[in-house]
């Protein structure tokens, strides 16, 4: 694995979760403004995350994240992908 596979399976799934294009979602995305993800649905992403990489993502590093840079870095330095 590697962080650009990190970055394809966070947009697929966050695409999946907004029933949208994962073509439109970008690093630079964010979570709120620009893909109008709800509590609800950010803790959707998040047990769907944890399932795929095996990890726990704890919920204050969720709710600090706020581009979808900032899911895939997490992931990815818990992971240790670079």
């Amino acid at each position: 694995m590697s962080y650009d596979y990190v970055v394809q399976t966070v947009k697929e799934i966050l695409a999946k979760q907004l029933s949208m294009d994962p073509g439109k979602i970008n690093l630079e995305s964010r979570l709120v403004e620009d893909l109008g993800i709800d509590s609800f649905g950010s803790v959707e992403v998040a047990f769907e995350l944890e399932e795929k990489f095996t990890l726990k993502i704890p919920d204050a590093a969720l709710y600090e994240a706020k581009t979808v840079k900032d899911i895939v870095d997490y992931i990815a330095a818990q992971k240790g992908y670079k």
